[in-house]
């Protein structure tokens, strides 16, 4: 299974912390994703990555 990291991040893009899971794919990471941004009070946004390729990108800046 691949590891997927999350990064929970402010709207300006800052993150102050992040979490690893191994999934069993891209769907399971979006749909952590999700659940990991309800967890955090700050968090505008996740941005989920599986090794050096971004899954989940930011938001673009006008969709806020």
């Amino acid at each position: 299974m691949p590891l997927y990291t999350f990064y929970p991040c402010r709207w300006d893009g800052s993150s102050t912390t992040f979490e690893a899971f191994e999934l069993d794919g891209d769907d399971d990471a979006r749909e952590r994703a999700v659940a990991l941004k309800e967890q955090h009070p700050s968090c505008a946004f996740v941005t989920v990555w599986r090794g050096d390729s971004q899954v989940l990108p930011p938001p673009h800046p006008l969709a806020r």
